[in-house]
């Protein structure tokens, strides 16, 4: 069993990943419209609020309860890792670019798909620039609700999980090279007199850190390319299969 869930017996399966009900879900137009239901249920101004959960009386649970009862349920996926690369997209007029990753085995073909500003996403390139190409490999997303340290209040904390050979493999450590770049920032901004204002560093914090990520998937798309080099194998098959995926999730 390749997808753990119900909804696992197809050849071919889109895979996308909801920040707010905070789980890995297979994209079809009809779970894409459940889950816009699901949505209406608890209203707009919930949605915004994210993720707060999987049980209780909080809006996500509310929304993953609804879905639960309609088979649509989180999921993980495990395949050879085939492909990983940087897709732009126009969202609402502006280009964003998209982490893409394929996998496959005897029963299809996976791609997940998720919006590389996301935090879940950011976590899986930092392991996929650690990881083999052409080997099993199972890719999780999820959400943690809870209380963080020094935090007044609790939070939704968006990871990911990569395992080959039944190990998880090991993230490349933000505090090495990314932290850095932001606290030079941070200095830079306070240098100019902009100490004050919450909007302008947090977006400055969020270029970099989608810069740091973008970088990084060029090192695992090079590695890519390099397997195929080396194994002789036709990559132009997955590139075409991406592109498919890609056109028919725009």
């Amino acid at each position: 069993m390749t997808i753990e869930s119900t909804q696992s017996n197809i050849s071919t399966v889109n895979l996308r990943y909801s920040a707010f009900l905070g789980m890995l879900y297979i994209s079809t137009p009809e779970n894409e419209a459940l889950i816009k239901d699901a949505k209406a249920l608890v209203g707009e101004a919930e949605v915004k609020k994210g993720f707060h959960g999987n049980k209780g009386d909080s809006s996500s649970a509310k929304a993953i309860d609804y879905l639960r009862t309609k088979g649509v349920t989180p999921l993980k996926v495990i395949g050879n890792l085939t492909s990983a690369r940087t897709i732009e997209r126009m969202i609402d007029g502006r280009i964003t670019p998209y982490l893409n990753v394929g996998l496959k085995d005897e029963e299809g073909r996976y791609y997940l798909s998720i919006d590389l500003t996301q935090s879940a996403a950011q976590m899986l390139v930092r392991k996929l620039a650690n990881a083999e190409i052409g080997v099993t490999t199972e890719i999780n997303l999820f959400a943690i609700y809870g209380q963080r340290e020094g935090a007044s209040r609790p939070y939704a904390d968006h990871g990911a999980s990569l395992k080959q050979g039944g190990d998880e493999i090991k993230s490349v450590n933000p505090k090495e090279s990314l932290v850095p770049r932001i606290n030079a920032d941070i200095k830079r901004l306070e240098d100019a007199g902009i100490s004050d204002d919450k909007e302008t560093f947090a977006k400055r914090r969020a270029k970099i850190e989608l810069d740091y990520h973008c970088e990084l998937m060029k090192v695992v798309t090079e590695k890519v390319d390099a397997y195929y080099v080396l194994t002789e194998q036709p990559e132009e098959v997955e590139r075409k299969a991406e592109s498919n995926e890609d056109s028919a999730a725009a």
